[in-house]
């Protein structure tokens, strides 16, 4: 049992002083010679290929919150805010509205008495087009 007890001490000495020669070697720059690699070689971490992530593009509504809106029929307008992906054109009913760096957007469209339908598009530089109808009721 003794012996058993010693041999793994020495086993465990020789792990840590191999340990600390290591990362003495690595704090100083200096690695151990051997026929594998010569002196004067710079060993570079690899190259992975990153598959690069590209932004969906999407549309949503703050205000207003609800694709059903009714309003009184004094209200001859509508304040439609949103965001999108930044860098995307945003239109109503075909009208582009201003952006910020963010995606979001603000804008005003003029109400119908009655019924009103009002399409908001978001579109990308690369052709995607998402979009969202707004059902408004003037009038009541």
């Amino acid at each position: 049992m003794c012996f058993w007890i010693r041999s793994a001490l020495v086993g465990l000495l020789a792990a840590v002083s191999m340990t600390a020669v290591a990362l003495a070697q690595a704090d100083d720059g200096t690695y151990p010679m051997d026929d594998t690699m010569p002196a004067d070689a710079s060993v570079a971490a690899p190259v992975m290929d990153q598959p690069r992530v590209v932004p969906t593009l999407f549309l949503k509504l703050v205000n207003p919150v609800e694709a059903d809106v009714e309003v009184l029929l004094g209200t001859a307008q509508l304040t439609i805010q949103g965001v999108t992906l930044p860098g995307a054109v945003v239109s109503f009913e075909g009208d582009l509205v201003d952006t910020d760096e963010q995606g979001g957007f603000v804008g005003v469209i003029a109400l119908d008495e009655g019924a009103n339908e009002i399409e908001v598009v978001a579109s990308d530089d690369q052709g995607n087009q998402a979009s969202i109808s707004i059902f408004v009721t003037r009038g009541e």
